[in-house]
């Protein structure tokens, strides 16, 4: 009974401190549970852009072989999937937006891995403004697993676990610091995985992080999801 109230809770307090009216898709895994309410949001629109960038630190073989099983789930979830490398875009924002106009994408979906990465990605290639524009315009879906949900948050501090992965890396990568300020679509911060055991210390970690930089985490499961459909917000569990 507790953990119900704590779960409505949470969802209203979400709710409450959407910025702006959009549509978006925040899971921990892949697509939860929850694949019928992503083609909801999409409605018609079933093309799905995946962003890879969030594993641009392991080997091409290694991202492949996850972009093939991402590229299967979303087919056999009734959905056109592309993928795309941010980085053959970087400092080119004009370009990366009429190739969005061409393509025409009814969900914009950021692959798990490093947020850091994938923040500095998107904000190196100008997606985080295209991605804005297009909430507002209610033109697209926000959806993203992981990373890709982490990043919806205001700000990437909280997940620095001061491992070899923290936000300076990404200049060796990228050629420039990752910035801490993410896509701000939600006033909470989520904590994806959290009650895997393997990521129980990390989940401490990213908890106590949330606390101290005065957040709120929303503990996702690897099968829920945030949805966000104009101005309703819940978590599904």
């Amino acid at each position: 009974m507790l953990r119900a109230l704590f779960y409505l809770l949470t969802a209203a307090t979400l709710a409450s401190k959407i910025i702006i009216i959009m549509r978006l898709f925040l899971a921990s895994s892949e697509l939860g549970n929850y694949a019928s309410r992503l083609r909801r949001l999409a409605g018609g629109n079933r093309r799905v852009l995946i962003i890879r960038n969030a594993r641009d630190y392991r080997s091409e073989s290694y991202v492949a072989a996850i972009l093939a099983d991402k590229m299967q789930l979303f087919a056999q979830n009734g959905f056109e999937p592309q993928v795309l490398d941010l980085r053959q875009f970087f400092d080119h924002p004009a370009e990366l937006e009429d190739y969005l106009d061409q393509y025409d994408p009814g969900v914009i979906y950021c692959l798990g891995g490093n947020p850091f990465f994938l923040n500095a990605a998107l904000h190196r290639s100008g997606l985080d403004k295209i991605i804005h524009k297009a909430l507002i315009n209610d033109a697209i879906v926000y959806a993203g697993e992981s990373a890709g949900t982490m990043v919806a948050a205001k700000n990437l501090t909280p997940y620095n676990r001061g491992d070899d992965r923290t936000p300076e890396v990404t200049k060796e990568l990228y050629g420039k610091n990752a910035p801490l300020d993410a896509l701000g679509l939600i006033d909470s911060y989520p904590v994806c995985h959290a009650y895997r055991e393997d990521h129980a210390e990390r989940t401490d970690i990213y908890r106590r992080n949330i606390s101290n930089f005065g957040g709120k985490a929303i503990l996702l499961d690897d099968s829920d999801v945030i949805i966000v459909d104009g101005r309703h917000c819940e978590v599904l569990r």
